[in-house]
């Protein structure tokens, strides 16, 4: 079958030039790619190159001014006033896109085209850079046609791409993710600032993965100001389009529809948008931006049937399979205590490596003996062999889909692939909950944050489930300070430190990848950010690789006159006490504040005064309730002893837009709370009057 066919005949001059891996350069006059191999044509002879020789293909055909793309290019004269007239409403903007329209037609035979154009106005040196295009395309699935790419120059000069600047080469894989993906990349040429750059393209998807799926996604707002985003959305008439249209303001949502002779198209327009202003902690532009998503599935129905019978024939406990979890388990006495070494060696002793090539490894993955022998495999994998372990001591388990809560929520509305990534669901004595084989740092039950909160898609049961925000004990810091103060102001702190949940799992991994020495290097880094004149005395941690035990950490080091005297009064601020929010660093907010998970931190601080100092001011307590922060911090004096417990926790990932002000003061009470000092006074000796 042909799976990507080039097909370029000139009159003169050549087609293409293909370079090899081995850097030889190969004329032709017509290029044909089928089954990952190229055969070029030259004359009458004709050549075969297997697809994994290939390095480059160059078109370089007639003369560059036969050669250049047909286009017309008069509507650029009337986009370029448009342009100027957003720059003097945007005169910050970068760049501004001044028009872009995506095109998406599914064919009555169950293939699928696609075209997109986009029009930009460059307005700042930093813009240039988006006169490098590249895209992305599966050559077993898709051919990609350039249908123009040009600058239009303030003086109305017009500069179109040749097609002999134009590249095609395999698509970079990274060093754990490899697919069958090539690039095409080319540069507009003479962009310029205070230029349009103009570029259209086309996508045929001739071999789709299931005809009767038809899907995708489209978002008409960004960091730039946008003049005009346009979809059209096109199929058949005895098909019916299920969409959904998100953060888009009452009367916008319907798109407007028109009959043609064969199909229905739908059509959404939105003019003058503003660019997205970045604030911390803010989400995912796609929770924020106006978007559309549609397919012409209404649920999960048919994707379910449709890939069930992959996952099930990939999800086999054989015999290779049970003998691996017989040993991984012997001498284990409790069913946790099995469920820990299995999840253990999913995590640290198969590797994370990422094959993709069709809708099996993309959505199902690999048999589990197969990623078993390899010793490699991406979440999918992962989350398909611990399942499958699992089953083999009698637990319910199933990998399951998710999307990131960094990534933004994942629609559910409508069926469409939106998940990024796949952990695994236990079923166990009537409860369910979640692990992640990827999370090489985590200690059994814990599992990544950016998995909390999210919707699990199980194939194999047909469910859709929320993934719980864990309570912020799961993802707590819990420290200890045992403070010794000396008269002239030397202060001798005793450190330790407990974690769990995604605070240990960022201890653990940043532990793991430092030599003893490097992290006492960096204990000093930070101490000696307090005083030049310190003694470090210790600096160490738990074995991070060990997750049988809580990880710990503990520092012991004195600051030499640290605390500040004046008269007979000594001021002492504890260090690494302070506490700072950025997330409210700004006086109003556009959008929600979203956490990856929640969490707890609790301090417990005893300090030793001298013996000729008294208590002269101890802060005042503080407590702060409320749906989406807890706060307590309590000043204790015992004769000698001072003693301070804070506790600070965030039940909640999302904080609403409406209630930002009130969480910014209880912050900054927070914040403000501790940064306060702790006064003592020298006792008067006896017989001395003070």
């Amino acid at each position: 079958m042909c799976i990507l066919t080039l097909l370029i005949v000139t009159l003169n001059g050549n087609a293409a030039i293909i370079t090899t891996t081995d850097d030889t350069n190969i004329s032709a006059e017509q290029i044909e790619y089928a089954d990952n191999t190229l055969s070029i044509t030259t004359g009458s002879e004709t050549t075969r190159i297997e697809r994994s020789r290939i390095k480059n293909i160059s078109f370089t055909a007639q003369k560059r001014a036969n050669d250049e793309f047909a286009t017309d290019s008069a509507d650029l004269a009337e986009i370029l006033p448009k342009a100027l007239e957003m720059l003097a409403k945007y005169p910050d903007a970068q760049s501004i896109l001044v028009t872009e329209e995506g095109n998406y037609q599914q064919r009555k035979d169950g293939t699928n085209l696609s075209r997109y154009r986009c029009v930009t106005y460059l307005v700042q040196d930093e813009s240039l850079w988006e006169a490098q295009i590249s895209l992305s395309f599966d050559p077993n699935r898709e051919t990609i046609r350039i249908m123009h790419a040009r600058s239009y120059s303030p003086d109305g000069t017009v500069h179109t791409l040749s097609p002999d600047q134009i590249k095609v080469s395999k698509g970079t894989s990274g060093s754990v993710y490899f697919d069958q993906y090539q690039d095409i990349s080319f540069t507009i040429p003479e962009a310029e600032v205070g230029g349009l750059i103009d570029y259209c393209y086309e996508v045929e998807e001739f071999n789709p993965f299931d005809r009767n799926l038809f899907q995708g996604r489209f978002y008409f707002q960004g960091s730039q100001p946008v003049g005009e985003s346009v979809l059209r959305v096109s199929v058949p008439r005895d098909k019916t389009l299920h969409y959904i249209a998100s953060n888009i303001a009452s009367g916008s949502y319907e798109p407007e529809k028109a009959e043609a002779v064969d199909s229905i198209i739908y059509t959404w327009k939105f003019y003058d948008l503003p660019p997205i202003i970045s604030e911390p902690y803010m989400p995912s532009y796609r929770d924020i931006v106006p978007a559309v998503y549609y397919s012409l599935h209404k649920d999960f129905t048919y994707v379910h049937e449709k890939l069930r019978p992959m996952f099930e024939k990939r999800f086999q406990l054989t015999e290779p399979v049970k003998q691996k979890v017989d040993e991984l388990i012997e001498g284990a006495n409790t069913v946790h205590e099995k469920i820990a070494r299995l999840y253990q060696f999913c995590q640290k002793e198969i590797r994370y490596i990422s094959i993709k090539g069709n809708l099996a490894s993309n959505q199902v993955g690999h048999p589990a003996e197969d990623t078993l022998k390899n010793r490699y495999g991406d979440c999918t994998d992962k989350g398909m062999l611990l399942a499958t372990m699992l089953k083999h001591i009698g637990v319910e388990a199933y990998p399951v889909g998710v999307r990131t809560n960094d990534n933004g929520r994942s629609v559910r509305e409508i069926a469409i692939f939106d998940d990024n990534h796949c952990i695994t669901e236990v079923h166990l004595d009537g409860r369910i909950f979640y692990l992640d084989s990827t999370a090489t740092d985590y200690r059994y039950p814990y599992f990544r944050s950016d998995d909390h909160d999210v919707v699990a898609d199980n194939t194999m049961l047909g469910t859709l489930k929320q993934v719980p925000l864990p309570p912020p004990e799961d993802n707590a810091v819990h420290i200890t300070r045992k403070i010794g103060l000396a008269a002239d102001g030397t202060t001798r702190i005793d450190f330790e430190s407990t974690q769990n949940g995604s605070s240990e799992a960022s201890f653990r991994s940043s532990a793991r990848n430092l030599k003893a020495e490097e992290y006492e290097k960096q204990i000093r880094s930070q101490v000696s950010a307090l005083t030049a004149d310190y003694v470090l005395e210790l600096a160490t941690h738990t074995d991070p690789l060990d997750f049988n035990i809580q990880f710990k950490a503990r520092s012991v080091y004195t600051l030499n006159r640290f605390a500040t005297k004046s008269g007979r009064y000594m001021i002492f601020a504890i260090p690494f006490f302070e506490m700072s929010f950025p997330e409210v660093s700004l006086e109003k907010r556009r959008y929600n504040i979203e956490y990856n998970t929640s969490r707890l931190r609790t301090d417990q601080v005893e300090i030793k005064i001298p013996a000729n100092f008294g208590v002269k001011y101890l802060p005042p307590a503080l407590r702060i309730q409320s749906p989406y922060v807890e706060f307590e911090v309590i000043y204790d004096q015992q004769g000698d002893n001072i003693n301070i417990k804070r506790k600070l926790a965030f039940p909640r990932r999302i904080v609403p837009v409406a209630d930002y002000q009130t969480y910014k003061q209880d912050l900054e009470k927070i914040a403000h709370a501790s940064k306060q000092k702790i006064f003592l006074e020298e006792k008067a000796s006896e017989g001395v009057k003070p």
